[in-house]
């Protein structure tokens, strides 16, 4: 049984190989690009400019809201059940107009940013993406973190708190090796 919110056949561009639970919602399909060899689980919300790379997981329940931005997933990264990315959001400190009802030439005071996954990132369960973040190649987090804009994020690291706490991971030339003698990068 296909989808039974959206058409397949209306997204911008998608690979081979392709798992799209049934119950996955996507806003505006034709605005969503995925690669090859991608998985999509159940329960979750897709909305605005979406790109996924090749061999990306999607785990459940998990938002994924480009507004109008943009969200990219790099090859081989994977975000765990209930993550949740918003390339914008309310301003909570400040007063603003910024529903998604509102035309966009009367929105203002909204805090926007496309959010960037580069090649292996590992994003942990529950886990909270901000408007505006960039997570370099092979950085992973811990489950249930606020991951800011304001942290600097360094590849190949361990993440384990939202202040930006990390450690090297291992085996990094392993997995490259690895993956080179099937996968060559565009």
């Amino acid at each position: 049984m296909g989808n039974i919110f959206f058409d397949k056949s209306k997204l911008k561009s998608c690979g081979k190989n392709v798992l799209i639970g049934k119950t996955v919602r996507m806003r505006h399909p034709e605005k969503v690009s995925i690669g090859d060899h991608v998985i999509i689980d159940d329960f979750c919300y897709i909305s605005g400019e979406v790109e996924i790379g090749d061999y990306v997981h999607i785990g459940n329940s998990c938002t994924v809201s480009a507004s109008q931005d943009r969200v990219t997933f790099g090859p081989f990264s994977t975000i765990a059940p209930g993550v949740k990315i918003f390339a914008a959001s309310s301003n909570y400190l400040s007063c603003g107009l910024d529903l998604p009802t509102i035309p966009e030439e009367f929105s203002y005071n909204v805090i926007r940013g496309s959010v960037t996954l580069e090649r292996f990132v590992l994003v942990g369960a529950n886990c909270v993406i901000s408007p505006g973040v960039s997570i370099p190649e092979g950085a992973a987090f811990s489950a249930n973190l606020i991951i800011k804009k304001k942290i600097t994020f360094k590849p190949w690291h361990v993440f384990f708190d939202s202040e930006g706490t990390s450690k090297p991971r291992v085996g990094v030339e392993k997995l490259l090796t690895e993956v080179e003698k099937f996968y060559q990068f565009k």
